[in-house]
Formats: structure tokens, sequence, C-alpha cells
């Protein structure tokens, strides 16, 4: 596992797989709003939906 990804204490594998797809999907043009994990928590998106600013 990358080291920028073992700072959150509960990320698995499916988790860790998940950010790295999402991560990819991004570098190929898909809008960050789309993402499945969030990179900031390293979460799961509805984890931390309410951490968000949103406009």
């Amino acid at each position: 596992m990358p080291k920028h990804l073992k700072f959150g204490p509960n990320l698995s594998q499916k988790l860790y797989k998940a950010i790295e797809r999402d991560n990819q999907r991004e570098d190929a043009g898909m809008h960050a709003d789309d993402r499945q994990t969030c990179w900031s928590h390293q979460s799961w998106s509805d984890d931390c939906d309410d951490q968000h600013n949103r406009r």
C-alpha cells in the first residue's frame, strides 16, 4: 500500500482499491463530485458527505 494512503486507521483493502480506482478515473476526466471515495478523509464519500462544503 502506498505511503500516501496509510494515515487512515481503518483503511481496508477494499477502500484502498476504491480510492486508487477513483484517482485513476478522476485523472481520466471524471468530475470529482462523482467519486465514491473521499481522498481528504480516506473514507467512503457517503461517510463524510456532511463534512464538505458543496455549492
